[in-house]
């Protein structure tokens, strides 16, 4: 099972948060939380909000 790291920072506030999950669950993530507004990055990149909007 290939593996990335999602960070995310709830509303921008505070410290990121960073959890190792498979590579579907991480997409899924940063989809959802993106499209909340939070920042998100999946390995280091950061995820742009437009763009999670058009995948969903």
């Amino acid at each position: 099972m290939k593996t990335q790291e999602l960070a995310y920072k709830p509303y921008g506030i505070g410290s990121w948060t960073h959890v190792t999950v498979s590579k579907d669950v991480a997409q899924a993530l940063a989809n959802e939380y993106s499209n909340y507004g939070w920042d998100v990055k999946i390995d280091g990149d950061a995820i742009d909000a437009e763009l999670a909007l058009k995948a969903a």
